[in-house]
């Protein structure tokens, strides 16, 4: 079994319900050829935050239809021999779960599902604002590391690691071949009493602690599925803590943390920096060549990239697929060159819960209205969530020089070719201002790979004659 798996994301929503995805797969098959297509939820929600406030994770929103729609996109994925992921949202649920609503009513069973205290730590949450809420049901705080709708499970208490077994074997039941792990490193914490950490994300306190490997292992133990790993704080990822995680839990680990270095802190979503190409570059010259790392420049969670980077998205595909790269993730519309939507300038149109609490942020810094509305619209994850025109594969195959074509036959040498897919990477030279010059050897064959993120000058693939293979 190859050790290179090329991953297609699809955000539903942004696609309509499940047997719309189902018709797409011919067209991404032919063209992209994905070993896997990751979805992400499609569960029954309360849809606060786009999904990941999940209410029943053995229900199907009806938005997206019902299980017999569920199981036809597996029989479909399957004649182009496409593995299904799931994305598993273990850290919290809905406030509207029922394990919640039993668990504020101090239920038996359910009592000691979240984390419950008596009075709130001072954390702050990852959308911002406290990271405690009082439940007035309780008398007592639960934590949230993410929006106050999504209370943290409680996986210290071995019951709830059991229910996630159990609906991970109902879904391998109805034929998935794996799992992405949503904020796979923030599971778990033995000691909720310290934390007094002012101007830090409550998230620290949980980063990936021993207990959470343990859970993970249990979780995954014995199953024969391809398990990839989101991991938050990609800032703050040592090599050691990636092993850990991918070695003993996952088989690759996603992190667009790695593309914050370029314009530092742009997680935080309320400034917009320059790109720091040097900076950026170094960062993924560095974990590139990890076999578990996966590669991604774009996901629901971040802008479209062209626009974040300003560059021709053909460059961009270089960069990715040049580079090692051993489990590449392609989000949806980026193999056609997406660029970020003509987003509305009313806050309130945004569906997501970050844009409005990143807008409230800047206006009570002193931002006035279109300042703080102009900044939501370049840095905003609902960039990433829109529809978009999938009439536009017709359009760009029949166009030999299209963006996708263009990731078409790089992908074609991706996989083909041995240099690219096993070549060791020597750095030979990366700019300030955005060029990036690399090579890719293996024996004695040398392949030297030029970007120039400015266009000032054509990117290219040269073989060992010096041949031109790629250029743009």
């Amino acid at each position: 079994m190859s050790k290179h798996k090329l991953i297609y994301q699809i955000y539903p929503s942004a696609v309509g319900d499940l047997n719309d995805i189902a018709t797409l797969i011919p067209r991404i098959a032919d063209k992209i050829g994905p070993d896997y297509i990751w979805l992400n939820p499609f569960f029954l929600s309360g849809w606060k935050d786009g999904g990941y406030d999940i209410i029943d994770y053995c229900k199907i929103d009806p938005r997206f239809g019902k299980m017999k729609d569920f199981r036809h996109l597996i029989s479909v994925a399957k004649k182009y021999n496409i593995g299904i992921l799931l994305d598993l949202v273990i850290n919290h649920t809905s406030n509207e779960h029922e394990w919640f609503k039993l668990s504020e009513q101090h239920h038996p069973k359910y009592k000691d599902y979240y984390i419950w205290l008596d009075r709130p730590l001072n954390w702050k949450s990852f959308f911002g604002g406290p990271a405690f809420d009082y439940s007035a049901a309780r008398d007592e705080y639960y934590l949230h590391l993410y929006d106050q709708c999504q209370p943290d499970l409680n996986f210290n208490n071995p019951a709830v690691v059991r229910e996630f077994k159990a609906i991970i074997d109902f879904w391998i039941k109805e034929g998935v071949a794996g799992f992405r792990v949503d904020s796979a490193n923030v599971l778990a914490e033995s000691n909720l009493r310290k934390g007094h950490i002012p101007g830090l994300p409550g998230f620290f306190m949980y980063y990936q602690k021993p207990r959470t490997i343990k859970v993970l292992e249990r979780l995954f133990a014995g199953k024969k599925l391809f398990t990839l790993a989101e991991p938050v704080g990609g800032e703050f990822f040592s090599k050691r803590k990636f092993h850990e995680l991918t070695n003993r839990a996952f088989n690759a680990s996603f992190n667009v943390g790695t593309l914050d270095i370029a314009d530092s802190f742009f997680s935080t979503r309320d400034k917009v920096l320059p790109i720091n190409y040097r900076r950026w570059f170094k960062k993924l010259s560095r974990w590139a060549p990890e076999p578990k790392f996966s590669m991604a420049f774009e996901s629901h969670d971040a802008p479209r990239a062209p626009s974040r980077f300003n560059t021709n998205p053909k460059i961009l595909a270089m960069l990715q697929f040049l580079l090692p790269s051993y489990n590449p993730c392609i989000y949806q519309g980026q193999e056609l060159g997406t660029l970020n939507a003509d987003l509305s300038n009313n806050i309130q149109d945004y569906p997501g819960v970050q844009s409005r609490q990143v807008y409230r942020r800047l206006r009570r810094q002193g931002k006035t209205k279109e300042q703080a509305i102009a900044i939501v619209k370049l840095t905003s994850r609902d960039n990433a969530r829109q529809p978009i025109d999938w009439g536009e594969y017709v359009l760009q195959s029949a166009r030999e020089e299209s963006v996708l074509n263009f990731y078409s036959r790089l992908i074609q040498l991706w996989r083909s070719d041995p240099v690219i897919k096993d070549g060791a990477l020597k750095v030979r030279k990366i700019t300030k201002t955005g060029q990036f010059d690399f090579e890719r050897t293996l024996k004695d064959k040398t392949y030297r790979v030029h970007l120039d993120f400015t266009g000032k000058t054509r990117s290219t693939l040269t073989d060992e004659n010096g041949e031109t293979v790629i250029t743009v």
